[in-house]
């Protein structure tokens, strides 16, 4: 009996094994979600303006009718004058001007137009129509230079091609117009006939006598064939 309790104490007794460890589980990262590219900010459409439409040109000459009231009472004065001068069309409203001499036709016709909006004053009218004299009285007395006498009747200094010289030198606008010897002629024809007022044009300290203009502008009218 004693044999046998040596022979099983001798046996091995069974080693408890260690449970086996787990298997480590790896949590899956999550793949980082893409931040979403912005989107571009839509560029803003210009609006092409577009050119305005040109304005027709007026095909009348309402506006021009305005000068022939005065240019019957200048011809009543001026028998040089024909009886009735040409009106071109009026120019389109907001035009650089308000009347517009522009010569004598074949005819010996003056040529004037006039702003389609402008409602004429005596001082433009006359304005006009002496730049008309001036050609009228030149065309008739060839032989002479009435802007000369003109500028020596005033008493202006030197002569009216250096004034005309030195005009042109000036910047285009108000501040050639005051010198130009043919803007100071029509201002002074103007003031004449109106019988009072001031140039606009530059007078070279001479104050205009308007009674005496006038008298002076009428001696220029060439004798009745």
């Amino acid at each position: 009996m004693l044999g046998a309790a040596i022979a099983l104490s001798a046996r091995e007794q069974p080693v408890a094994l260690p449970s086996p460890s787990p298997t480590p589980t790896i949590a899956a990262t999550p793949s980082p979600t893409p931040s979403p590219s912005p989107s571009p900010s839509p560029t803003p459409t210009v609006a092409v303006t577009a050119a305005p439409t040109p304005r027709p040109r007026p095909t009348t000459n309402v506006a021009g009718q305005q000068l022939m009231t005065y240019h019957f009472q200048i011809r009543a004065a001026f028998p040089i004058f024909p009886p009735t001068p040409q009106l071109d069309f009026d120019e389109p409203a907001g035009e650089n001007g308000d009347a517009w001499y522009r010569g004598v036709n074949a005819s010996g016709q003056p040529i004037f137009a006039v702003r389609e909006d402008y409602v004429m004053t005596p001082s433009t009218a006359f304005h006009e129509l002496g730049h008309a004299y001036q050609d009228l009285v030149q065309r008739k007395t060839a032989g002479s230079d009435v802007m000369a006498k003109y500028w020596t009747y005033r008493g202006f200094p030197g002569t009216w091609q250096v004034a005309l010289t030195e005009a042109n030198a000036q910047p285009v606008g108000m501040a050639q117009w005051i010198h130009l010897p043919g803007e100071s002629w029509a201002e002074s024809f103007s003031v004449a006939m109106i019988g009072g007022g001031r140039e606009k044009t530059l007078d070279y300290g001479r104050t205009i006598n308007p009674v005496a203009m006038k008298a002076w502008f009428v001696s220029l009218m060439p004798a009745a064939p």
